[in-house]
Protein backbone atom coordinates (compact mmCIF):
# COMPACT_ATOMS: atom_id res chain seq x y z
CA UNK A 1 0.00 0.00 0.00
CA UNK A 2 2.60 2.34 1.25
CA UNK A 3 4.81 1.51 -2.20
CA UNK A 4 1.45 2.31 -4.38
CA UNK A 5 0.81 5.97 -2.44
CA UNK A 6 4.16 6.56 -3.23
CA UNK A 7 4.09 5.88 -6.72
CA UNK A 8 0.90 8.07 -7.08
CA UNK A 9 2.32 11.34 -5.32
CA UNK A 10 5.13 10.58 -7.36
CA UNK A 11 2.96 10.32 -10.54
CA UNK A 12 0.61 13.19 -9.51
CA UNK A 13 4.05 15.51 -8.76
CA UNK A 14 5.81 15.00 -12.52
CA UNK A 15 2.20 14.99 -14.20
CA UNK A 16 1.47 18.57 -12.58
CA UNK A 17 4.79 20.84 -13.42
CA UNK A 18 5.13 19.20 -16.75
CA UNK A 19 2.03 20.61 -17.50
CA UNK A 20 2.44 23.95 -16.23
CA UNK A 21 5.61 24.74 -17.25
CA UNK A 22 6.13 27.79 -19.47
CA UNK A 23 8.55 28.27 -22.56
CA UNK A 24 11.42 30.35 -23.52
CA UNK A 25 11.92 31.09 -27.02
CA UNK A 26 15.00 33.22 -28.13
CA UNK A 27 16.06 35.65 -30.96
CA UNK A 28 19.45 36.21 -31.50
CA UNK A 29 20.91 38.82 -33.94
CA UNK A 30 22.99 38.52 -36.43
CA UNK A 31 26.37 40.10 -36.07
CA UNK A 32 26.82 42.75 -38.76
CA UNK A 33 29.94 44.57 -37.51
CA UNK A 34 33.82 44.38 -37.16
CA UNK A 35 34.44 43.30 -33.38
CA UNK A 36 36.34 46.40 -32.75
CA UNK A 37 37.34 49.64 -33.81
CA UNK A 38 40.79 49.55 -34.80
CA UNK A 39 41.97 53.45 -34.85
CA UNK A 40 42.20 55.74 -32.16
CA UNK A 41 40.90 58.78 -34.15
CA UNK A 42 38.67 59.54 -31.17
CA UNK A 43 40.72 60.37 -27.65
CA UNK A 44 37.60 59.08 -25.75
CA UNK A 45 37.27 56.24 -27.46
CA UNK A 46 40.37 53.96 -26.03
CA UNK A 47 40.16 51.07 -28.83
CA UNK A 48 37.01 49.84 -27.43
CA UNK A 49 35.81 46.35 -28.52
CA UNK A 50 32.39 45.58 -29.06
CA UNK A 51 32.11 41.85 -28.90
CA UNK A 52 32.28 39.19 -31.78
CA UNK A 53 28.84 39.24 -31.75
CA UNK A 54 28.28 42.84 -32.69
CA UNK A 55 25.46 44.30 -33.87
CA UNK A 56 26.38 47.49 -35.78
CA UNK A 57 24.53 50.15 -34.72
CA UNK A 58 26.38 53.27 -36.19
CA UNK A 59 25.27 57.16 -35.79
CA UNK A 60 24.64 58.15 -39.53
CA UNK A 61 22.15 54.63 -39.94
CA UNK A 62 18.64 53.34 -38.82
CA UNK A 63 17.94 49.33 -38.76
CA UNK A 64 15.35 46.86 -39.27
CA UNK A 65 15.95 43.36 -37.78
CA UNK A 66 13.16 41.19 -39.30
CA UNK A 67 12.94 37.71 -37.58
CA UNK A 68 10.85 34.93 -39.56
CA UNK A 69 9.27 32.09 -38.36
CA UNK A 70 8.08 32.98 -34.93
CA UNK A 71 6.31 30.06 -33.97
CA UNK A 72 4.34 30.19 -30.25
CA UNK A 73 3.59 26.62 -28.65
CA UNK A 74 0.01 25.41 -29.28
CA UNK A 75 -2.16 26.56 -26.65
CA UNK A 76 0.48 29.15 -24.90
CA UNK A 77 0.05 32.68 -24.38
CA UNK A 78 3.24 35.40 -24.29
CA UNK A 79 3.09 36.26 -20.89
CA UNK A 80 6.66 37.91 -20.42
CA UNK A 81 9.15 39.43 -23.15
CA UNK A 82 12.91 40.93 -22.95
CA UNK A 83 15.40 42.52 -25.37
CA UNK A 84 18.49 42.69 -24.17
CA UNK A 85 21.47 44.43 -25.66
CA UNK A 86 24.67 43.06 -24.31
CA UNK A 87 27.74 45.17 -23.17
CA UNK A 88 26.80 48.16 -25.05
CA UNK A 89 28.18 51.66 -24.45
CA UNK A 90 28.32 54.69 -26.77
CA UNK A 91 31.74 55.62 -28.58
CA UNK A 92 32.34 58.33 -27.10
CA UNK A 93 31.35 60.94 -24.02
CA UNK A 94 29.19 63.19 -26.36
CA UNK A 95 25.10 63.16 -26.34
CA UNK A 96 23.47 59.86 -27.50
CA UNK A 97 20.23 58.51 -27.73
CA UNK A 98 18.86 54.59 -29.04
CA UNK A 99 15.25 54.51 -30.04
CA UNK A 100 13.76 51.10 -30.25
CA UNK A 101 10.74 50.10 -32.13
CA UNK A 102 8.67 47.13 -32.35
CA UNK A 103 7.57 46.63 -35.52
CA UNK A 104 4.97 43.54 -37.36
CA UNK A 105 7.52 43.67 -39.83
CA UNK A 106 10.16 45.21 -42.14
CA UNK A 107 10.82 45.78 -45.83
CA UNK A 108 13.54 43.51 -47.55
CA UNK A 109 15.11 44.12 -50.47
CA UNK A 110 18.06 41.61 -52.85
CA UNK A 111 19.79 44.53 -53.45
CA UNK A 112 20.99 47.85 -52.19
CA UNK A 113 19.34 51.35 -53.58
CA UNK A 114 20.87 55.25 -52.89
CA UNK A 115 20.74 55.25 -49.06
CA UNK A 116 19.46 51.96 -48.42
CA UNK A 117 21.10 48.96 -48.01
CA UNK A 118 20.41 45.44 -48.87
CA UNK A 119 19.07 42.95 -46.63
CA UNK A 120 21.33 40.51 -45.16
CA UNK A 121 20.12 37.63 -42.55
CA UNK A 122 17.09 40.03 -41.71
CA UNK A 123 18.51 43.02 -40.78
CA UNK A 124 18.55 46.28 -43.36
CA UNK A 125 19.76 49.85 -43.13
CA UNK A 126 19.12 53.55 -44.02
CA UNK A 127 21.56 56.29 -43.60
CA UNK A 128 19.16 59.32 -41.88
CA UNK A 129 22.23 61.68 -40.39
CA UNK A 130 25.42 63.02 -41.06
CA UNK A 131 28.34 64.12 -38.92
CA UNK A 132 30.67 62.65 -36.47
CA UNK A 133 28.92 63.09 -33.50
CA UNK A 134 25.89 63.49 -34.88
CA UNK A 135 24.76 67.22 -34.23
CA UNK A 136 22.56 67.16 -31.29
CA UNK A 137 19.55 68.86 -34.10
CA UNK A 138 19.89 65.50 -35.89
CA UNK A 139 19.16 63.75 -32.58
CA UNK A 140 15.96 62.64 -33.78
CA UNK A 141 13.41 59.04 -34.06
CA UNK A 142 13.58 57.94 -37.59
CA UNK A 143 10.25 55.39 -36.95
CA UNK A 144 8.42 58.39 -36.20
CA UNK A 145 9.05 60.67 -39.64
CA UNK A 146 9.14 58.73 -43.52
CA UNK A 147 10.32 55.44 -42.21
CA UNK A 148 9.28 54.21 -45.48
CA UNK A 149 12.54 53.22 -47.06
CA UNK A 150 12.91 50.48 -44.33
CA UNK A 151 8.87 49.83 -42.88
CA UNK A 152 5.87 49.56 -45.72
CA UNK A 153 2.90 51.98 -45.30
CA UNK A 154 0.63 50.48 -42.30
CA UNK A 155 2.58 48.76 -40.96
CA UNK A 156 2.11 48.23 -36.87
CA UNK A 157 4.54 50.06 -34.94
CA UNK A 158 4.70 50.17 -30.99
CA UNK A 159 7.32 52.48 -29.57
CA UNK A 160 9.58 50.43 -26.74
CA UNK A 161 11.86 53.35 -25.07
CA UNK A 162 14.78 55.77 -25.99
CA UNK A 163 17.99 55.60 -23.45
CA UNK A 164 21.18 57.53 -23.40
CA UNK A 165 24.66 55.68 -22.92
CA UNK A 166 27.29 57.24 -21.74
CA UNK A 167 26.35 60.90 -21.17
CA UNK A 168 28.36 63.99 -21.06
CA UNK A 169 31.09 64.23 -18.48
CA UNK A 170 31.32 60.87 -18.16
CA UNK A 171 34.49 59.48 -18.36
CA UNK A 172 35.55 56.87 -20.63
CA UNK A 173 33.44 53.81 -21.34
CA UNK A 174 30.25 52.35 -19.20
CA UNK A 175 30.13 49.46 -21.06
CA UNK A 176 26.56 47.17 -19.65
CA UNK A 177 24.45 44.88 -20.26
CA UNK A 178 20.70 46.68 -20.66
CA UNK A 179 17.38 44.59 -20.64
CA UNK A 180 14.12 46.23 -21.26
CA UNK A 181 11.39 43.78 -19.69
CA UNK A 182 8.12 44.29 -21.19
CA UNK A 183 6.16 43.18 -18.16
CA UNK A 184 7.73 45.60 -16.11
CA UNK A 185 6.88 48.23 -17.58
CA UNK A 186 3.82 50.70 -16.73
CA UNK A 187 1.73 49.50 -20.26
CA UNK A 188 3.08 46.07 -20.23
CA UNK A 189 -0.41 44.60 -21.31
CA UNK A 190 -0.27 46.95 -24.20
CA UNK A 191 3.04 46.13 -25.49
CA UNK A 192 2.42 42.15 -24.88
CA UNK A 193 -0.83 42.47 -26.94
CA UNK A 194 1.30 44.32 -29.72
CA UNK A 195 3.70 41.70 -29.60
CA UNK A 196 1.31 38.63 -29.54
CA UNK A 197 -0.76 40.71 -32.57
CA UNK A 198 2.08 41.12 -34.65
CA UNK A 199 3.51 37.35 -34.46
CA UNK A 200 -0.24 35.96 -35.20
CA UNK A 201 -0.01 38.01 -38.27
CA UNK A 202 2.37 35.91 -40.38
CA UNK A 203 4.15 34.39 -37.92
CA UNK A 204 7.36 36.97 -37.66
CA UNK A 205 7.78 40.62 -36.25
CA UNK A 206 10.74 42.84 -36.41
CA UNK A 207 12.53 45.50 -34.58
CA UNK A 208 13.61 49.36 -35.54
CA UNK A 209 17.10 50.62 -34.00
CA UNK A 210 17.94 54.12 -34.91
CA UNK A 211 20.98 55.14 -32.74
CA UNK A 212 21.91 58.57 -32.52
CA UNK A 213 25.49 58.32 -32.02
CA UNK A 214 27.63 55.33 -32.72
CA UNK A 215 26.59 52.41 -30.04
CA UNK A 216 29.54 49.25 -29.55
CA UNK A 217 27.88 46.54 -28.36
CA UNK A 218 28.35 42.25 -27.86
CA UNK A 219 24.85 41.14 -29.64
CA UNK A 220 20.95 42.20 -29.26
CA UNK A 221 18.85 39.22 -27.90
CA UNK A 222 14.65 38.72 -28.10
CA UNK A 223 13.57 36.60 -25.68
CA UNK A 224 9.65 35.35 -25.14
CA UNK A 225 7.99 33.70 -22.42
CA UNK A 226 5.06 31.74 -23.01
CA UNK A 227 2.24 30.02 -20.67
CA UNK A 228 -0.27 27.40 -20.99
CA UNK A 229 -3.79 28.75 -21.16
CA UNK A 230 -5.16 26.11 -19.27
CA UNK A 231 -3.16 25.12 -16.13
CA UNK A 232 -5.06 22.53 -13.69
CA UNK A 233 -5.15 23.56 -10.32
CA UNK A 234 -4.01 21.83 -7.09
CA UNK A 235 -7.32 20.47 -6.02
CA UNK A 236 -7.48 18.79 -9.14
CA UNK A 237 -4.52 16.67 -8.83
CA UNK A 238 -5.36 15.73 -4.93
CA UNK A 239 -9.05 14.66 -6.34
CA UNK A 240 -7.42 12.30 -8.89
CA UNK A 241 -4.79 11.01 -6.12
CA UNK A 242 -7.81 10.85 -3.84
CA UNK A 243 -9.95 9.04 -6.57
CA UNK A 244 -7.07 6.35 -7.60
CA UNK A 245 -6.31 5.79 -4.44
CA UNK A 246 -10.37 5.31 -3.25
CA UNK A 247 -10.43 2.60 -6.33
CA UNK A 248 -7.11 1.21 -5.23
CA UNK A 249 -8.68 0.21 -1.58
CA UNK A 250 -11.76 -0.61 -3.51
CA UNK A 251 -9.93 -3.65 -5.13
CA UNK A 252 -8.59 -4.56 -2.10
CA UNK A 253 -11.05 -5.42 0.10
CA UNK A 254 -12.95 -7.16 -2.65
CA UNK A 255 -9.86 -9.12 -3.07
CA UNK A 256 -9.58 -9.44 0.68
CA UNK A 257 -13.64 -10.84 1.03
CA UNK A 258 -12.58 -13.63 -2.26
CA UNK A 259 -9.82 -14.91 -0.04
Amino acid sequence: MRRFLFALATMAFLNFPATALADTITFTAPPTARNTNNSTDNTNEGDYQGGSNQFDLDHHRAYTWQIGNVVIPQGHTITGATLTFRNIANWDTNPNRLFVHLLDSARSFGSASGNRSATVNGVTSFVDASGSPVPASQIQDYFTGDDSALVAAGTGDTFLFSRAFNMVGQAGYVATDYTFDFAAQPNSAALLAALASYIANGNNLALGFDPDCHFWNNGIVLTLQTTPNTIPEPTTMVLLGSGLAGAYLRRRRQQRKIS
